[in-house]
């Protein structure tokens, strides 16, 4: 497995370590429900230098990734970061991408951890011999992720050279000499924002953070936060998926199909202590089965549980009332949203 330029740092905060993507990278902290709150209520911490990073340069990169990606990247003007798919021929969704846009001739592209590989040799490959260069930035860029009302405090307390970017912008600076990019794009949660700085540099950020109050959290708490907001992920939601059926149209900027028979939607369960489990079956009330959670998790402390889950397009309304039988048992669930953001 590969380990972020964070690692060390990990390791000596007594992290437990999972397998992320191929990457080794920080399960747990301390106590799950501190991480939970801390994202919540305070300002959690996440280590995201396991996504995929990439550089287009050139004149004609607008051109060439309008072409590639599904978003209209003329509505996206400098300075600001936009949200896109990245198809195959057959359009089948690729990976979900974060796009920044610096000028019509740079972007900074963020994908999936365990399809940082594909990714890239699928973009090389579309550049058939424009004058365009594409850097793999995954290894020599640490990314760390702040979530929580207080994020902007930790932030204003270790930065004083940059002014914190709006929601959906982006702004460089150098520290030391160095160029480091402040996002707040709304990769883990929608007010959060997104630090990258060069590989050496990632241990110093992440210490002055942690004196300035954030707290470190891992992949459970990061699932947690995700299946909550709705936010479907590539390795266990969108696999084979076209963006109707994973409820991600609204990424397209035009000539992509709009109907599918079923689609990905997010689930609330109130009943504490009925946790959800992938794979789980869901059902209308009067038991007929309509589809299937693809991932879970569950909130630490209320017992509250949350869920992605592909099921027939007629039962996908926000408020939709509906049941999951798992263990023998029926839960009580309800559908969040109809179109996952």
């Amino acid at each position: 497995m590969k380990e972020s330029p964070l690692h060390s740092l990990h390791c000596r905060l007594g992290a437990q370590m999972t397998d992320v993507g191929g990457w080794n990278m920080p399960q747990q902290f301390s106590d799950l429900i501190d991480e939970h709150l801390a994202a919540r209520a305070t300002c959690g911490m996440f280590d995201i230098s396991h996504l995929g990073k990439f550089r287009l340069l050139g004149n004609g990169a607008l051109e060439r990734l309008s072409h590639d990606l599904t978003a209209n990247l003329n509505s996206c003007r400098d300075g600001h970061c936009l949200q896109s798919l990245l198809l195959r021929d057959n359009g089948i969704i690729l990976d979900r991408m974060t796009i920044f846009r610096q000028s019509a001739g740079n972007f900074f592209l963020l994908g999936s951890a365990s399809l940082a590989d594909s990714d890239f040799e699928h973009l090389k490959k579309q550049l058939d011999k424009a004058p365009l260069e594409l850097i793999n930035e995954t290894d020599s860029l640490c990314g760390i992720a702040l979530t929580g009302p207080d994020s902007h405090k930790v932030l204003a307390k270790v930065i004083h050279d940059a002014e914190l970017p709006r929601r959906g912008c982006f702004c460089s600076f150098r520290r030391g000499g160095q160029r480091c990019t402040l996002s707040r794009s709304g990769l883990v949660t929608p007010d959060g924002y997104e630090l990258f700085c060069p590989a050496a540099r990632g241990i110093a950020w992440f210490e002055q953070m942690l004196a300035a109050g954030a707290v470190p959290c891992g992949h459970k708490t990061g699932e947690y936060l995700r299946i909550s907001h709705g936010k479907p992920d590539m390795a266990h939601d969108m696999q084979n998926l076209t963006p109707a059926e994973a409820n991600l149209h609204h990424l397209c900027s035009a000539n992509i199909p709009t109907s599918a028979a079923s689609r990905l939607v997010s689930l609330r369960c109130h009943t504490p202590g009925h946790p959800l489990s992938p794979g789980d079956t869901v059902q209308t009330l009067d038991g007929g089965s309509v589809g299937r959670i693809t991932s879970a998790a569950q909130a630490a402390g209320s017992g509250h549980s949350y869920a992605m889950a592909y099921i027939s397009s007629p039962h996908t309304a926000p408020g939709t009332h509906l049941q999951i039988v798992a263990d023998g048992k029926t839960v009580p669930v309800m559908v969040e949203s109809a179109e996952v953001v």
